[in-house]
């Protein structure tokens, strides 16, 4: 068996180490000192939290310390080619070539998480990226095909 070649960012920042930073000050007896696992349980629960206010309620959620705001946004592509539309993998694969979505379910919008920076008061701030799980994009696309939510349109 052929060995995965090495990540391309090396220095990731787990959980672990966000415990770790967290917990460094904190005393034993300190109301404040939780165990990892408790840390971590709450870290889920915010997150599952969030993802539910951004994807059913279409809200945009301001995170802490000016790190700037997450939504869901809608864009139109300006003209219908193969640079603006995404591979459907499944019907490609059934026909033997390459056959794109034409999003016609939504009216040809096409859906993404968005991360806005324009506030953001960080060093380096066009560096970092934030990229969400496939279960959360799963439960993005589900609500889209339900078709019982809307969202803010993006004007470039």
């Amino acid at each position: 068996m052929q060995n995965r070649s090495p990540n391309r960012i090396q220095g990731c920042y787990t959980m672990k180490d966000i415990y770790n930073d967290y917990i460094k000050d904190k005393l034993y007896g300190d109301p404040y000192y939780i165990s990892f696992d408790t840390f971590r349980n709450l870290s889920k629960e915010y997150t599952e939290y969030m993802m539910d206010r951004i994807i059913y309620h279409a809200d945009t959620i301001k995170l802490p310390f000016r790190l700037g705001f997450l939504s869901v946004y809608k864009r139109k592509p300006k003209t219908l080619c193969s640079t603006t539309l995404s591979i459907d993998w499944e019907e490609s694969r059934r026909y033997h070539k390459v056959i794109r979505h034409s999003n016609d379910h939504t009216g040809g919008f096409k859906y993404r998480f968005f991360w806005s920076k324009i506030k953001c008061m960080m060093v380096n701030k066009d560096f970092y990226k934030v990229i969400f799980s496939r279960t959360n994009k799963r439960l993005l696309a589900k609500a889209i095909k339900s078709g019982n939510y809307d969202y803010l349109e993006y004007e470039a």
